[in-house]
């Protein structure tokens, strides 16, 4: 099974995610300044059907191991909204809930490591949101532009999100660049250079490794990546997720 051929990514919700590299030590303190973000995102003022989720990594996440030279992230807030007719303007009022969130981050992450992603989700098995989740921070192979990666990723690479053993649902990020540019100034951090995030929605790591084991998947899926991902300087993580509003 895969995406259907004549199938066009959705651009029905904004999201934005500020993903964050904490200081030697400090990723409790990380977490705490992201919750209390997450709050304040989640308050009044913001669009209609806003969705808060605050992501935490594992303190014994395998799964940095296999891209060992990229360093993974201890926590990510994510923010979204429906898109409505006026995109843009919700994308500034997610901004806006944001504000301030650099200042609040510069005592306890590297702000050179850390960032923010700006783009639209794509729901390829939808689910509700679990306990955990995992995320893969794709970059695109050099000579690859990105308009042809996300076809590829999109319209091919997704057979292997419907393969995955031992997952509830499979969320596809569409990072937009441009947009991440621009939003990325306006909160004082870096654009994350990355084009898409893979995200497998778990019940749990055990659950999950132990199904990717007994069935040996994952190969065909690497070597499709060899095509189009930079895999040494993409990074995945596993994370505790908490739904702070929607």
């Amino acid at each position: 099974m895969t995406v259907a051929p004549d199938a066009v990514p959705s651009t029905d919700v904004v999201r934005i995610q500020v993903v964050v590299a904490a200081r030697g030590g400090c990723r409790p303190e990380v977490a705490d300044v992201l919750g209390a973000a997450a709050e304040r995102a989640a308050g009044v003022g913001t669009p209609d059907g806003i969705r808060v989720v605050l992501l935490t990594q594992f303190d014994d996440d395998p799964f940095p191991l296999a891209n060992p030279l990229a360093r993974p992230y201890d926590a990510v807030l994510e923010v979204q909204a429906p898109a409505g007719p006026d995109p843009v303007g919700v994308t500034n009022r997610l901004v806006a809930a944001l504000s301030g969130i650099a200042d609040l981050l510069r005592p306890v992450a590297h702000r050179d490591l850390s960032g923010v992603l700006v783009g639209a989700p794509q729901e390829i098995i939808p689910t509700a949101l679990t306990p955990v989740r995992y995320q893969y921070f794709m970059r695109r192979r050099a000579g690859t532009l990105h308009a042809d990666y996300i076809d590829h990723y999109f319209h091919r690479h997704s057979q292997f999100g419907f393969a995955t053993p031992g997952i509830e649902g499979y969320t596809q990020f569409h990072v937009d660049p441009a947009a991440t540019a621009v939003v990325a100034t306006r909160l004082g951090l870096g654009a994350v250079g990355c084009d898409s995030v893979s995200e497998l929605h778990l019940a749990s790591v055990a659950t999950f490794t132990t199904a990717i084991a007994e069935s040996g998947f994952g190969m065909d899926a690497v070597l499709d990546e060899e095509t189009f991902v930079d895999r040494t300087n993409s990074v995945s993580i596993t994370s505790a997720s908490t739904v702070v509003a929607g």
